[in-house]
């Protein structure tokens, strides 16, 4: 199956912009025929169920509206129906057949208008079931935490493996992806592989980031105050905002199989100076790209951290409800 397709673009010629939920997109032939009709009756039947997850259902055909609203009140249907008359909207979501007619198919569509699943060739009987089933597993598997997040760890063991310059770029633009105060975007990466290079900032490291030996790349993340915005209370808005661009690639490099782990501990005015970066620039944090290795590799102390469980303070001690609490 295809998954995670966007289809937002498609959203005007669907009217489906109030839609804040899922939305089961279906694809049939032609109304008042036996197997769209039954399909049709079926989703009406579990509509209600599809509402409790906070999805709409549509139907979608080449038929005129007058035609689909004779279908709704001659079946007594419940769900929506665009029409689709140059089939332009079926020929997107690839369910036209060879022969130009439509391809019985249904799309399930989350709330930010990406393609979760998708049936193509639909067999009628109890496929409706069969789609609201999906529906409540994904529904109540995007109410958890996104496992990407959960899986994410500060792995140091690393493989001595090349990334390439194709993932390292996919990275960065997860990275620029990332909102930012009146979208100034004041983010700056300067990709390093080069072996010279590498071997050079990691010269400028303490001990204690032996471990980045490995590392086939590192990204170095630059900004500087006057390219964002500079609120009150000394709130220079760049360091926020090039923190959650870094957030999106260590989510990024964890979906890639890949680690993607940011430090502190360098010379920031050696590390500039060899990477060519202004003065009034701040180094922010070099981020460490690699593959997972083996933690045999690790001093015994940063292997027991790497095998060990992931720690985290009780939210109740960073979680304050209505007022600020001074906590230890």
């Amino acid at each position: 199956m295809q998954l995670f397709r966007q289809v937002s673009e498609f959203a005007p010629a669907l009217s489906m912009d109030q839609i804040n939920g899922y939305l089961i997109l279906y694809f049939y032939p032609k109304a008042n025929t036996p197997g769209c009709t039954r399909e049709a009756q079926d989703f009406t039947a579990l509509l209600p169920e599809f509402h409790k997850l906070d999805a709409e259902v549509v139907g979608v055909s080449p038929d005129k509206p007058e035609t689909q609203a004779k279908f709704i009140q001659a079946k007594s249907l419940a769900v929506t129906m665009r029409s689709d008359p140059d089939k332009a909207l079926a020929r997107a979501f690839g369910a036209l057949k060879e022969s130009g007619g439509i391809l019985r198919s249904t799309f399930l569509i989350d709330r930010a208008g990406i393609v979760r699943a998708e049936w193509r060739k639909v067999k009628v009987d109890g496929h409706a079931q069969e789609v609201l089933e999906t529906l409540r597993a994904l529904y109540e598997s995007d109410r958890r935490i996104n496992p990407l997040i959960s899986a994410r760890r500060a792995v140091r063991a690393l493989a001595e493996a090349p990334v390439s310059r194709e993932e390292i770029e996919t990275m960065i633009a997860a990275a620029h992806l990332a909102p930012s105060c009146f979208n100034n975007q004041p983010w700056r990466f300067v990709a390093i592989d080069d072996p010279q290079t590498l071997a050079a900032v990691k010269g400028a490291m303490p001990k204690g980031n032996y471990w980045t030996g490995p590392a086939p790349a590192i990204i170095a993340v630059t900004s500087k105050s006057e390219i964002d915005c500079q609120l009150s209370d000394n709130r220079d808005y760049y360091l926020f905002d090039c923190g959650m661009a870094v957030s999106n690639l260590m989510v990024q490099a964890t979906g890639m199989g890949l680690v993607a782990h940011p430090i502190a501990g360098y010379n920031p005015v050696k590390v500039k100076e060899l990477l060519g970066i202004p003065d009034d620039y701040v180094l922010i944090t070099l981020v460490i790209i690699g593959r997972p290795g083996d933690p045999e590799t690790l001093s015994e102390k940063h292997r027991e951290v790497e095998l060990g469980p992931r720690n985290r303070k009780p939210l109740t001690d960073v979680l304050f409800w209505n007022r600020f609490e001074e906590r230890s």
